[in-house]
């Protein structure tokens, strides 16, 4: 292989490693704190497709996924972990530190 050709795909192959998709539960919105009664406060990073959270609480990082409800509000879950939001506010169980009540983004 010639030299020009070999920069030519080396080139290539870096332009198409840089357009690489991230992961739905890479790609998020800006983290939301939540405020909770007895002044415990947690945070979630909700994926831009909505339906999954990564949710930092006690010092323990978990990765729930939209489970489907009958209400409609979003609950999310995974490993004995719970969350479930209605508009800016949210109840988290399982948690360390838990359970975290009458929370509220803001």
């Amino acid at each position: 292989m010639s030299a020009p050709r070999a920069i030519a795909l080396a080139a290539a192959v870096f332009a198409l490693s840089a357009c690489a998709t991230v992961a739905p539960e890479d790609a998020s919105d800006a983290p939301m704190t939540y405020s909770c009664g007895a002044g415990k406060r947690f945070v979630a990073s909700y994926a831009l497709d909505g339906r999954i959270v990564r949710v930092t609480a006690g010092g323990q990082t978990t990765i729930l996924r939209q489970v489907k409800t009958k209400k409609g509000d979003p609950i999310f879950a995974a490993g004995g972990v719970t969350l479930s939001t209605k508009g800016a506010m949210a109840d988290l169980d399982g948690a360390p530190a838990g359970p975290y009540r009458n929370c509220r983004t803001g």
